[in-house]
């Protein structure tokens, strides 16, 4: 594993003023693959949080890269600095630097990471698979009041605590989960959130893109999937016992079967060179 990506990715983006943490490194899994995939971690989220999948596709064939969004991963004051253009920007800087050296081009996104990758698609991506889309949250925050805050310059406080029955996977995991609660977790970020509601907004017709698979958990406490919010998939599975956070999930079969769907759906060879005229 290798714990960076392309460095041309971040040009003309925020640049972090504080170090980024052991588990927020963006990493790479090469072994010179014809086709890569792209793996967008979510809102105030980080790479460490992609690691088991990464690594179960690097195992198949699959060259990774897992990069960390601007302002996440190294302190909440980055993170206020930071916005959708940055976001943004990492992810189509990312497919067009992939798009021109490999084969095949995938991706894997997770929540907010999925409105980002439908946003900068534009045909760069050959497949890409959905984990939690955040199309319908269950207990929004109103715009007004996101608006009212933002325009305060308050950041207000929110419960939270550690919950160690999600399997992470990064190196030296939990350490860092103290630190990203007191960071972002905690706290409300109104123009951030505003941010992540343009991004689902705009994305959200997107999904319904038959080259995309959309995987929900059966026990996603964030995010709605009632039957009206699945007719904008045309693929689209349900994993049992899945939360939110499919990728390090609770229940290990949930984690797994996000895996094997994943693997499912992508892995499709080239067919062999034909000499024929």
């Amino acid at each position: 594993m290798i714990y960076s990506v392309p460095s041309s990715w971040y040009y003309g983006l925020y640049r972090d003023r504080v170090g980024e943490r052991r588990s927020s490194r963006s990493f790479t899994l090469s072994n010179n693959f014809y086709r890569a995939v792209l793996l967008v971690h979510g809102y105030a989220g980080y790479p460490g949080e992609m690691v088991s999948i990464a690594e179960y596709l690097y195992s198949a064939g699959f060259d990774c890269y897992v990069p960390r969004l601007p302002g996440m991963g190294t302190s909440g004051k980055d993170f206020s600095s930071s916005g959708l253009s940055d976001w943004l920007g990492l992810v189509e800087n990312a497919l067009s630097d992939l798009r021109l050296n490999y084969q095949k081009v995938y991706a894997v996104g997770h929540s907010m990471g999925c409105s980002l990758l439908a946003l900068a698609d534009g045909g760069s991506i050959d497949k890409a698979v959905m984990v939690a889309p955040p199309l319908r949250m269950k207990h929004p925050v109103r715009r007004a009041l996101l608006k009212q805050l933002k325009m305060e310059g308050r950041i207000p406080d929110l419960p939270w605590q550690s919950d160690p029955s999600y399997h992470l996977h990064y190196d030296g995991a939990p350490c860092d989960d103290g630190y990203y609660g007191a960071e972002y977790w905690s706290h409300l970020y109104p123009a951030q959130m505003l941010d992540l509601y343009d991004a689902m907004s705009k994305a959200a017709p997107l999904f319904k893109n038959p080259k995309y698979m959309n995987l929900y958990g059966s026990e996603d406490a964030l995010c709605s999937y009632t039957p009206k919010v699945l007719e904008n998939f045309t693929n689209y599975k349900k994993i049992e016992k899945g939360t939110h956070y499919m990728p390090y999930d609770k229940a290990p079969e949930a984690e797994m079967a996000v895996l094997a769907e994943t693997l499912e759906f992508l892995d499709e060879r080239i067919p062999a060179w034909s000499n024929e005229l």
